[in-house]
C-alpha cells in the first residue's frame, strides 16, 4: 500500500502534464470510430475531400460532413472549398495532431 506522500507525488505529476490534458481531448475527440479513422486517413493522405472519404469509410456524406464539422471546430482538420468540393487536411503543427501522430506510430 502507498504511503500519503508517494500518493500526492503521483497526483502532483497527473495535475502538472499538460500533454495529459492533450491526450484527453484527442481521446474524447477520437472516441467516435469515424473521427478517428477520418483522421487517420488524412494524417496518411493529407487532403481529401468529403466525397472520398464517405467513399473510402462507406458512410454518406452528411455523416462526414458532420464528423469533420467537429474536427474542425477543434483544430485538427482544416477545409477548403474547390469549386463545389469541400476538402480537408490535417494542421500538422497542432499540438492534438502531433500527439495523434505520435500515438500512430
Amino acid at each position: 500500500m502507498l504511503e500519503k506522500t508517494a500518493i500526492d507525488q503521483i497526483k502532483k505529476r497527473l495535475d502538472a502534464s499538460e500533454d495529459d490534458a492533450i491526450l484527453t481531448e484527442v481521446f474524447k475527440l477520437l472516441g467516435d470510430k469515424s473521427r478517428y479513422l477520418i483522421v487517420k486517413i488524412l494524417t496518411e493522405e493529407g487532403e481529401l475531400c468529403v466525397s472520398d472519404l464517405a467513399a473510402v469509410l462507406d458512410a454518406s456524406m452528411s455523416a462526414v460532413s458532420q464528423h469533420l464539422r467537429v474536427l474542425e471546430m477543434s483544430g485538427l482538420v482544416e477545409g477548403e472549398r474547390m469549386g463545389q468540393m469541400m476538402c480537408y487536411k490535417p494542421l500538422t503543427d497542432h499540438p492534438k495532431v502531433k500527439a495523434i501522430i505520435k500515438l500512430m506510430q
